[in-house]
């Protein structure tokens, strides 16, 4: 059984914490600007804890972060805690399912208009 941590003992890769600040549209775009050194304008809300669905039968991801700018960039951003030594295929994944959504009827998307950030603790 998880030992529960004090507020204090938490860091932002903590699930709780993390949701909480993300659930802030304003804290999504300063963490946006820092990260990628640009002034980020969301388009609206940011949704945490996103599902997306390629079809019923199909695996589904549930995305922590999910934002659009003004300019239709998509940003998606995971804050991964432990090293679960998956996260090539997770990306792989999640970059797949994302990318099948903006896919138009025969046509191909346009994936230098999304960005996967992944908080980690490790290298």
């Amino acid at each position: 059984m998880n030992k529960r941590k004090s507020l204090k003992e938490l860091n932002l890769l903590d699930k709780f914490l993390f949701d909480e600040a993300m659930d802030d549209p304003e804290n999504v775009k300063t963490m946006l600007d820092i990260i990628l050194s640009q002034n980020t304008n969301l388009k609206q809300s940011p949704q945490t804890e996103k599902e997306q669905r390629t079809s019923t039968d199909n695996r589904q991801i549930r995305l922590d972060v999910y934002a659009i700018d003004e300019d239709d960039v998509i940003y998606e951003v995971e804050a991964q805690k432990e090293n679960t030594h998956n996260l090539p295929k997770r990306s792989r994944l999640y970059q797949g399912i994302i990318d099948s959504k903006l896919l138009p009827p025969g046509g191909i998307p346009r994936t230098d208009r999304t960005f996967e950030i992944y908080g980690t603790q490790y290298r």
